[in-house]
């Protein structure tokens, strides 16, 4: 079962992790790795982070949740340019919890890693990789509003599966959360799911 995935970074994901990287890169707690656990890059990881948020949902959830209404008065920050929105406060809710959770350096390694994966280096071609496998059934899911991992990427899953001889399905779902949605829309994914595993 392959759920909002890739076969290989895109250039866009390539992009938008090189820059959540240099976020962290250029913090000055980041010490070029060397920084204690008690002052870890916080600044770079919370950009970081709040980048990735982003692209984690889609423009027109964001524009259902959010809108354009104002923070809440007890989380604004003082200055001509600190937050008014409550998307603002919202991604730095992300971003402060994330920060407290993950460790920056295995952050850097796990965003590369994403990038230098092409599933095509396991074989030559996406078809070969799978079918050296020996893979007979394959699900793939992918989402209409995925930015990040657009659903065109879950087709090509898809068609290099059933070339490699798997019994394959695919189904785009029409959900509103972007690559999140597999988080947070059950019914949708659980619907599919468990079609895929009766079967």
């Amino acid at each position: 079962m392959s759920i909002s995935g890739t076969a290989a970074a895109s250039p866009f994901t390539i992009a938008l992790r090189s820059l959540q990287r240099e976020a962290v890169l250029r913090d000055p707690d980041w010490r070029g790795g060397n920084y204690p656990l008690t002052a870890p890059p916080r600044n770079g990881l919370r950009l970081a982070r709040k980048l990735g948020t982003i692209t984690y949902r889609s423009a027109a959830e964001w524009e259902q949740r959010f809108g354009r209404e104002p923070i809440a008065v007890s989380r604004r920050t003082p200055g001509p340019f600190g937050a008014e929105f409550a998307v603002e406060g919202y991604l730095e809710a992300q971003a402060t919890r994330f920060v407290s959770m993950f460790d920056a350096n295995c952050y850097l390694y796990l965003s590369r890693a994403m990038d230098r994966f092409d599933l095509a280096d396991h074989g030559g071609s996406y078809e070969a990789a799978l079918g050296r496998s020996g893979l007979e059934r394959a699900l793939v899911l992918g989402v209409e509003s995925d930015l990040l991992f657009p659903v065109d990427q879950q087709r090509a899953i898809a068609t290099a599966c059933a070339a490699s001889g798997a019994r394959t399905t695919f189904t785009a779902l029409d959900s509103l959360e972007g690559h999140d949605s597999f988080l947070v829309d059950i019914p949708h994914f659980d619907a599919a799911l468990r079609g895929f595993l009766a079967g």
